[in-house]
């Protein structure tokens, strides 16, 4: 078992659903961007016609098309877009923070309709992308400092295949000597399964190196 390697530029990309825009990642291939936005009308003088409520809830998630969907809403329909929210099998939050109040900002408002499900247009995946780090934090992953070691929730790097460059992933499953894993930075691409043998450490000990 080799344990000196290190992480590698990989200039490759992979294919994302459609609907999304391309990022850098394990594989190949591209796949457009979806437009989804509505444009407000305006006024002569190019300024809106009508004022954005200041947002109190958002609604988002990824639809059957595997289609990055957001809206804000306005606080006093908390109530109407979370249930809005349920039937639409999409995800509620409610805006708090600096961070997330500015993000709710930038998406588009949503509507709700007279059957209960809502208007909720698709955005870019880069902003979907800031939208769940903000909904759901997470901390920072461990670095084992053996093979042995590995578990749960470690982060380590990992091919997808032969050729393919070194990425990191965090182990969200493991039995015996078998894990599986998710990319950390691609979400929504397929997990890994592979023996713990054929992981790479970030930052093996000296003793291992020995």
């Amino acid at each position: 078992m080799t344990n000196n390697r290190t992480t590698k530029t990989n200039a490759n990309t992979k294919p994302t659903a459609a609907g999304s825009e391309t990022k850098a990642g394990p594989g190949s291939n591209t796949a457009p961007v979806s437009a989804g936005a509505e444009t407000m009308p305006t006024t002569g003088d190019g300024a809106s016609s009508e004022t954005k409520p200041v947002p109190g809830v958002i609604v988002f998630g990824v639809d059957e098309n595997n289609v990055c969907r957001a809206a804000s809403f306005a606080a006093d329909q908390f109530d109407l877009a979370t249930k809005a929210a349920k039937l639409m099998q999409l995800r509620a939050v409610k805006v708090q923070g600096a961070e997330l109040t500015d993000l709710a900002g930038q998406l588009p408002a949503g509507r709700i309709y007279a059957s209960g499900q809502g208007f909720v247009p698709a955005i870019r995946p880069s902003l979907y992308d800031q939208l769940t780090d903000l909904a759901d934090p997470k901390p920072a992953a461990a670095l084992p400092t053996s093979w042995d070691e590995v578990d749960v929730g470690h982060l380590v790097l990992v091919k997808e295949g032969p050729g393919d460059g070194w990425w990191e992933a965090i182990v969200v499953a493991k039995d015996n000597d078998m894990l599986t894993l998710k990319w950390r930075d691609w979400r929504g691409y397929p997990q890994v399964v592979c023996h713990r043998a054929a992981v790479a450490l970030l930052k093996p000990t000296a003793a291992v190196n020995a």
